[in-house]
């Protein structure tokens, strides 16, 4: 059990530097504790990777990458990092102290209201798009992973899952994930994702198309109770349109975050956000890599997928469905 551990590094002062004072909470991957920075007595967070995951060099290595990330991110919607060490063997992260609470305590009685939900929206994908613009892509986005502070200021972070895309930018290093390896929050996790099929900017967006839904609603897009069958919804469900409240340009935004192929979402974030201001405004959709808002059964004719698979028409659709769920079905029994 890591909980004595955990408790018993209060107290603890961190290479002469950071006073571990309290615990503020414990994930699945490390603990974070409130601290103060010795030299001037500033209040900190810092998150030590948890003592049972430390013989676990794939562990390691994804706790070091969030930190490359949020070292090499610097926008105002994104957790900042001030320094990266080791305890006892162990690598740690000294980060801004964060008050207010995460995103989906908020919605836990239902909707926001349309005109919050959407500023945080907004908030959200202008972090994604800088760091789709950077060669990062988050691949565990969710509710829990954005904090609204008491002042409304909205920030993105767990960069654990990132996937670096600029290999001049990142440098290469080894792959955390391979092909067929399923990983993230199911909930949120596009129809590629739940495959292990590779994943890319695109597949950020569907998960930035489940949080406005749940923004918008109180709920995600598929309901569903176990893991296989929130697999097979985001799979083969069509997402539900947004309340009749809701103006129809939002509903087409969301429509296209979440759909099935990859081609036919936003390329990224920063055209979703994009999408997402001209559909508040009243103005056209912008051209330059947003894909036009479709009817529903309608289809855009001239995307290409990059995905090893080509689809044609919806029979050759229904073909990769079904292909998807039968590699599924293994790969959750092992």
């Amino acid at each position: 059990m890591s909980r004595p551990t955990v408790m018993g590094l209060i107290g603890a002062v961190l290479d002469g530097r950071y006073r571990l004072l309290s615990l503020l909470g414990e994930g699945g991957m490390g603990a974070v504790y409130l601290a103060e920075r010795t030299e001037d007595g500033a209040s900190v967070a810092v998150k030590v990777l948890l003592e049972e995951l430390g013989d676990h060099p794939e562990t390691v290595q994804r706790f070091e990458r969030e930190a490359k990330a949020l070292f090499g991110l610097s926008h105002a919607n994104i957790l900042k990092v001030h320094d990266y060490g080791l305890v006892e063997g162990r690598p740690y992260l000294v980060m801004d102290r964060l008050d207010g609470a995460s995103l989906d305590t908020f919605v836990e009685d239902g909707p926001l209201p349309p005109e919050r939900a959407l500023d945080i929206a907004e908030a959200v994908l202008d972090a994604l798009a800088y760091a789709h613009d950077l060669g990062a892509v988050h691949r565990d986005l969710k509710t829990e992973n954005v904090n609204v502070g008491a002042d409304g200021h909205v920030t993105v972070l767990d960069f654990g899952l990132v996937k670096f895309t600029d290999d001049d930018r990142w440098g290469k290093g080894a792959k955390l994930t391979a092909m067929g390896t399923v990983f993230g929050t199911p909930a949120y996790m596009a129809p590629e994702q739940c495959t292990g099929a590779p994943t890319d900017a695109r597949s950020d967006v569907y998960a930035a198309g489940v949080i406005l839904f749940e923004l918008l609603t109180g709920e995600w897009p598929f309901m569903e109770e176990t893991r296989l069958d929130m697999f097979k919804a985001h799979l083969t469900k069509q997402p539900p349109h947004l309340p009749v409240d809701i103006p129809p340009a939002i509903d087409a935004v969301v429509q296209t975050a979440l759909d099935k192929l990859p081609a036919k979402r936003f390329d990224g974030a920063g055209a979703m956000l994009a999408a997402l201001r001209a559909a508040r405004s009243g103005a056209p959709a912008p051209s330059a890599n947003v894909p036009n808002p479709l009817p529903q059964g309608a289809t855009n004719g001239g995307a290409s997928d990059p995905f090893p698979w080509k689809l044609v028409a919806g029979g050759a659709a229904l073909v990769l469905i079904l292909v998807a769920v039968a590699l599924l079905m293994p790969l959750l029994s092992r």
